[in-house]
C-alpha cells in the first residue's frame, strides 16, 4: 500500500513553523513518507526567525521530503489563498493532512492517524476536528478529546463553528471516530482526493473558509469524523496577545473578507459558483441540511448540531 503522506502547512511570518516541522519529523514512526509543503509567507526582516533556515534539512528530515512556496508577505492574499498554494505543491501522494503551523504531536502521529482513519470503515472518511491545545513549552492537553459542532449564525449568515471537549478515557470512549458535519482547517487528514475535488477557493479570506469547504466536499461525497484519541495540538493565542497576522498587517484586509463572505454565502445558498469552486454532484445541499439538522436559510441549528451528535450517513 502506497501510504506516502503530503503534509499542507500555509504559514504567515510565524516563528512556530521550524518548531512545528522539527516535531513533525521527529516524532514520526515514518518520516520517509512524509512529503512536507508549505508556502512560506516572509517580510524580509523575518528570514531569520520563521525562513528556511529554522526548518530541518538534509539528514535532519530523516528521509521526510520538504517542499516550499516562498512568497513575500506583502503580497499575500491571506489564508486560503496561501493553502491553495500549499495544495499546488502536491504530487499526487494518496493522502494528505493539512495543519496550521503552530502544531505539536504524539509520538508516531503518522501511524496513529492511518490507523483512525482506517477505524472508519470508509474508504471516504476525512478525519478533522479542532485539535487539543498546547501551551509552550510543552504543556499539552491530553485529558480531552474534541468534536465539532455548530455554534451560530454571525452578523452575515455565515456558519460558525465550535469545538466540544470531552473527557478522553482510553477505556470508555468510543472504540471508532464519530460522525461530524464539518471540517476544522487546522487538521484535516483522508484521501487526497480531496484536493482534486474541491480544491482551496484562493478568493476566499478567513471567515466561512471551514463550512464552505465542509459543504463542498461533503457534496462530492467526503464523510468527516471526529479521531478517536488527541493526536495533533494546537497552539491556541490568548486573547490580548500580540501576534503577526495578515489582517493586522493589511490595510485593505476587510476588502478580501467583504468579497470572501459573498463567496461562502453563495455556496451557503445552493448558488452557482464557478468550478472547480463550488459544489459537487454526489449529494445536495437539501440533503446535508436534512441531515445534519441545520437550515442554512431559515438560519436554524438542531439541538443535537449545537451539541455536535451525529449518525453516520448511509
Amino acid at each position: 500500500m502506497n501510504n506516502e503522506l503530503f503534509i499542507e502547512i500555509a504559514s504567515y511570518r510565524d516563528p512556530q513553523l521550524g518548531p512545528t516541522v522539527w516535531d513533525l519529523v521527529l516524532k514520526a514512526e515514518k518520516p520517509e513518507r512524509l512529503r512536507i509543503g508549505i508556502c512560506l509567507q516572509l517580510n524580509p526582516e523575518d528570514h531569520e526567525t520563521c525562513g528556511t533556515g529554522c526548518l530541518p534539512s538534509g539528514n535532519e528530515l530523516r528521509g521526510a521530503q520538504l517542499r516550499v512556496d516562498l512568497q513575500d508577505a506583502r503580497e499575500s492574499g491571506g489564508v486560503c489563498w496561501a493553502r491553495a498554494k500549499t495544495q499546488a505543491l502536491w504530487e499526487n501522494e494518496p493522502f494528505t493532512l493539512q495543519i496550521d503551523s503552530h502544531m505539536r504531536f504524539i509520538h508516531s502521529w503518522d501511524e496513529e492517524l492511518l490507523r483512525s482513519w482506517q477505524r472508519c470503515r470508509d474508504e471516504r472518511a476525512l478525519l478533522t476536528t479542532y485539535p487539543n491545545r498546547f501551551d509552550l513549552p510543552d504543556l499539552y492537553d491530553r485529558e480531552h478529546i474534541p468534536r465539532m459542532a455548530a455554534l451560530h449564525f454571525d452578523e452575515h449568515g455565515v456558519l460558525r463553528l465550535q469545538g466540544i471537549n470531552e473527557r478522553y478515557d482510553p477505556q470508555e470512549t468510543e472504540k471508532s471516530p464519530s460522525p461530524s458535519a464539518f471540517i476544522a482547517a487546522g487538521m484535516l487528514f483522508g484521501p487526497s482526493g480531496m484536493i482534486e475535488a474541491a480544491p482551496y477557493d484562493p478568493n476566499l479570506y478567513f471567515y466561512g473558509e471551514e463550512i464552505s469547504l465542509a459543504l463542498r466536499l461533503w457534496s462530492h461525497g467526503f464523510n468527516f469524523y471526529n479521531p478517536d484519541k488527541p493526536l495533533i495540538f494546537h497552539l491556541y493565542k490568548q486573547a490580548g496577545e500580540k501576534h503577526r497576522t495578515h489582517w493586522a498587517d493589511h490595510e485593505n484586509w476587510h476588502l478580501h473578507n467583504r468579497r470572501s463572505v459573498e463567496r461562502v454565502l453563495a455556496v451557503m445558498k445552493g448558488e452557482t459558483v464557478e468550478p472547480p469552486f463550488g459544489m459537487g454532484n454526489q449529494r445536495t445541499l437539501r440533503e446535508w441540511q436534512a441531515w445534519s439538522g441545520i437550515d442554512l436559510v431559515e438560519q436554524a441549528i438542531s439541538p443535537e448540531a449545537a451539541a455536535g451528535r451525529f449518525t453516520r450517513w448511509e
